[in-house]
């Protein structure tokens, strides 16, 4: 995919470590003793609830039942009914000619971009909407096709994208869009990630800019989460920069910042400096209804084999998916997994039987599970939330951070546990919403008197500390509800006063 394709690098969040003294590193430990013999699993073979076993002796064992490993990763699948399953992954990037629903985002964006192909200047976009609506979709494709045109006419257009989860500050996103360009045109960044300055960075991004493109566009994605540690979130300072950046450049060409985001009221939050900068044409993305996803899923049906979907599957797929979220992404891993639980049982038909188990696959409480799997301190975070929820009077949807961690504070006391810092215990919650067990958003209180962040469960906050107090470290905390419930009463009291 030339240039687009080098450049879709993931960015993900550097792994936190939660300094649990009862966590143990399962990746540093060494076979000893009798466990040796297993260290070389190549030719493990597994039977019905049996121990993995060498193959030699399965090979001496005819009634052992047992499979190698290596026999079944070298074995060809017989039948199946995908003929190319990256069409039903959500993160593909697909064909401009599979986009539907979209057709008035789509045209706004195409109009936007059109005019890099004569050298003119284009506009700041803002995309906003719910999860799995088309974003980030309209924007790459689009940007796609820019690339290959300008490539035709002898330009080069940059299209320098990044998913702010995963840089958290400014500094380190700028750093992202510096290895974005210098990766997309096979060249050293010229800067190191850390012992340099912000400033440092961003003239070498100018300096790559000015020497190598003929336009440039900046995709932040998720750019919301990019807050940073302290007070005022760190996108009011990397949107005024990028958004003034032709003339900081002194860069000759068209340039875009195009922000993409879930919160709705993204705009409101921006500082002043920020808002005088960046004025952008604000393009917002709804649900997907029925007929939407119906159309989508349609467009994808060549992942499939000819005659191996049942008429019933992308309809019932795409009701199921209208009533519970209106997200593409969704209904598209919907339909796959019907069609691996179809392989699964050695069909070469996916039926209404597979999508109906598919369902109860995704609506099955996979939260808790994540819940009761996570770290110690990631545990005592949501906790503390969770308990806030319960025990406030009113029982509001929505829980303001700072007396959710006082709470934790209290709760990690009264646990003996470790206390991180409030920046790391917005971390831990903030990073469930990836996993559907939290919303949250900004709000801002009036001038002069700052914004403060909120948290909405998405499960019964009695239901999780349940599900949290099944781990024996958090079981005493059944016994403190007279002391947690008052703690928590005061300071949403003095929150509220304070607010």
């Amino acid at each position: 995919m030339g240039r687009e394709g080098r450049r879709a690098e993931s960015d993900h969040p550097e792994d936190e470590m939660d300094h649990d003294s009862s966590s143990v590193d399962s990746e540093n430990l060494e076979p000893t003793g009798q466990d040796a013999d297993y260290a070389d699993t190549s030719q493990m073979t597994f039977g019905n609830n049996s121990d993995p076993t060498d193959s030699s002796q399965e090979a001496t064992n005819g009634d052992s039942g047992g499979i190698s490993i290596r026999e079944r990763l070298q074995t060809e699948s017989s039948g199946g009914v995908f003929a190319n399953k990256d069409l039903v992954r959500s993160d593909t990037i697909i064909d401009e000619d599979r986009i539907v629903g979209r057709d008035d985002q789509l045209g706004r964006v195409v109009d936007n971009l059109k005019p890099v192909l004569q050298n003119d200047g284009i506009p700041d976009m803002l995309l906003s909407g719910p999860s799995g609506t088309g974003k980030s979709l309209i924007i790459h494709a689009v940007c796609k096709q820019i690339v290959e045109l300008c490539e035709s006419q002898g330009k080069t257009f940059g299209v320098l994208s990044i998913n702010c989860e995963g840089p958290k500050t400014a500094d380190r996103a700028v750093y992202r869009l510096v290895r974005a360009a210098a990766d997309d045109l096979d060249v050293d960044p010229g800067v190191p990630q850390t012992g340099v300055s912000t400033d440092q960075k961003l003239e070498r991004l100018y300096e790559l800019m000015r020497e190598y493109y003929d336009g440039v566009i900046f995709i932040l994605d998720e750019i919301d989460i990019l807050e940073g540690p302290y007070q005022e979130a760190e996108y009011n300072s990397l949107i005024y920069q990028l958004s003034r950046a032709r003339k900081l450049a002194d860069f000759d060409g068209p340039i875009s910042l195009t922000a993409i985001t879930n919160y709705a009221d993204f705009m409101k939050d921006l500082n002043s400096r920020a808002q005088s900068s960046y004025n952008p044409d604000d393009i917002f993305f709804d649900d997907y209804d029925a007929n939407q996803l119906r159309s989508i899923l349609h467009n994808r049906r060549d992942a499939f084999k000819p005659e191996s979907l049942a008429d019933d599957v992308v309809p019932l797929v795409a009701a199921f998916g209208s009533q519970t979220h209106g997200d593409a992404r969704k209904a598209i891993d919907l339909l796959r997994w019907a069609g691996e639980l179809a392989e699964r049982r050695g069909a070469d038909t996916v039926t209404e039987s597979d999508v109906r188990k598919a369902q109860e696959k995704y609506t099955e409480n996979r939260k808790l599970r994540h819940i009761s799997g996570i770290s110690t301190q990631k545990k005592l975070s949501i906790y503390a939330v969770a308990a806030t929820a319960h025990y406030a009077r009113e029982h509001p949807e929505w829980i303001p951070a700072g007396p959710t961690f006082k709470t934790y504070q209290f709760i990690a006391d009264t646990m003996g546990a470790d206390q991180y810092s409030r920046e790391t215990f917005v971390n831990h919650v903030t990073e469930q919403s990836t996993y559907g067990v939290l919303d949250y958003e900004r709000r801002g209180k009036g001038r002069g008197r700052g914004v403060h962040m909120y948290f909405s469960l998405s499960e019964d906050p009695e239901t999780i500390m349940e599900t949290i107090r099944e781990d024996s470290r958090f079981e005493d905390l059944a016994h403190e509800d007279a002391t947690i419930s008052a703690v928590v009463r005061e300071r949403l009291k003095q929150f509220r006063n304070k607010n």
